[in-house]
């Protein structure tokens, strides 16, 4: 790669290969990936479905759960962007395993916690932990799966979103029926969560180092950061982050306070939204590598957008499951193309892209569930703040239908 970096209004279709491109299943590096997902999508979903169990016991309120999971997110930024600096100097099998362990300890933490400090401070460090994977898979598939990367990054976040579906709605029947009628303690799920950070930390396969495969040429650290395609792609991730995580972490809670729902059900909102982008990765795991990048965010964020505006709107509870798994199967596309095109745009440079995108995408995620939180708390009410999310949606479809005209019509 030149000192130049591609041209920001490339197309990654025109790119594509013509023949049918297959998943590398025979490939442990591909399984690997998976498996990192997966955890990662376990982690992510898990603290909103005990905020009741955090507002019994550490008398927190919507402005304290908002910000605990402000501060997963937060981690998640330090994480991509230590693991993205750390991925360059050491082998990718020794970062994977320090941010294993990182989630790991965060886990643990939450599991002794006292109070709600140490709570914060051990969804900071779960944060860090689970978001240090997703570089670690970024740079693998830049580098080794190049020619199948949207397929493959369908399969990833596919796994992430059934890990994402699998923890809210297990740990929201635990907390309901586990914990309030039985008594069990309400640590128990973040112990399993620990456990399995740490047992793959102890079994991470070894992984060829990536930059071997990669060109001898170098591209400048200034020239790096004077990408605009970087930054566009980074801000596009803020504006996913706000809207996603903002719709994750609340509407269940919108629909508990609008309808009296209790943890089983919040999780079942939850977990809705997560059988959205399992189907929806189900289609583009089989059919992805047919639609422009930006094509497939633009639909993907209209179709999301429009869903949780009606998802919002609605006051029953069984439509409003059915509302949020259709925003859910919109929403499932906008990553797969924003990571498609780092991958695409940055392959030389892929640990260190990724870190800077995912750290933005986690700013917007630590942003938009605080600020609704505390407009709830303000207010009185979830209503308020709530229309955050489809409004950061919206934007997201607009810009990825915009980009891909401007670029069809030749336009710098």
């Amino acid at each position: 790669m030149s000192s130049e970096l591609p041209n920001i209004l490339l197309d990654p279709a025109s790119c594509a290969e013509t023949r049918p491109i297959q998943l590398p299943i025979r490939n442990p590096l591909f399984w690997f990936c998976l498996t990192l997902s997966f955890l990662a999508g376990l982690a992510i979903n898990v603290l909103p479905v005990t905020f009741k169990v955090f507002q019994e016991i550490f008398g927190a309120g919507y402005e304290m759960q908002g910000r605990t999971e402000a501060l997963y997110f937060l981690g998640a930024l330090l994480g991509s962007l230590t693991s993205g600096y750390l991925s360059t100097q050491v082998c990718l099998r020794l970062s994977a395993r320090i941010g294993l362990i990182l989630g790991g300890g965060g886990c643990l933490l939450i599991a002794g916690a006292q109070d709600t400090e140490m709570v914060q401070a051990g969804a900071f460090l779960m944060g860090m932990g689970a978001t240090w994977l997703s570089i670690i898979y970024g740079a693998i598939v830049a580098a080794y799966f190049q020619a199948s990367r949207q397929k493959l990054f369908a399969a990833i976040t596919l796994s992430m979103a059934i890990g994402g579906f699998l923890s809210p709605l297990l740990v929201g029947v635990y907390v309901t029926h586990a914990w309030l009628v039985w008594s069990w303690p309400w640590w128990v799920p973040y112990l399993i969560l620990a456990a399995l950070f740490l047992t793959l930390a102890a079994l991470v396969p070894a992984i060829p180092q990536v930059e071997a495969l990669l060109s001898p040429k170098q591209t400048s650290l200034r020239a790096f950061l004077r990408s605009g395609v970087l930054w566009l792609i980074g801000f596009l991730m803020i504006l996913h982050g706000i809207g996603q995580v903002g719709a994750v972490t609340w509407l269940g809670r919108l629909y508990e306070a609008r309808l009296g729902l209790d943890e089983s059900e919040v999780g079942m909102m939850i977990s809705a939204n997560l059988t959205g982008f399992i189907l929806g990765r189900l289609f583009w795991t089989r059919w992805g590598d047919r639609f422009p990048d930006r094509i497939v965010l633009g639909l993907s964020a209209g179709i999301g957008a429009s869903f949780y505006l009606l998802t919002i709107l609605t006051h029953e509870f069984w439509l409003g499951l059915i509302l949020i798994g259709i925003a859910g199967m919109g929403m499932s596309g906008d990553a797969i193309s924003l990571n498609s095109l780092t991958a695409f745009q940055f392959r030389e440079l892929a640990a260190k892209a990724f870190a800077v995108i995912q750290a933005m995408g986690q700013m917007g995620a630590a942003l938009g569930p605080y600020l609704i939180g505390y407009l709830g708390e303000q207010s009185g009410t979830l209503q308020h703040g709530i229309w955050i999310v489809p409004v950061t949606i919206g934007s997201l479809s607009a810009i990825g239908f915009a980009w891909h005209f401007r670029y069809r019509t030749g336009t710098a």
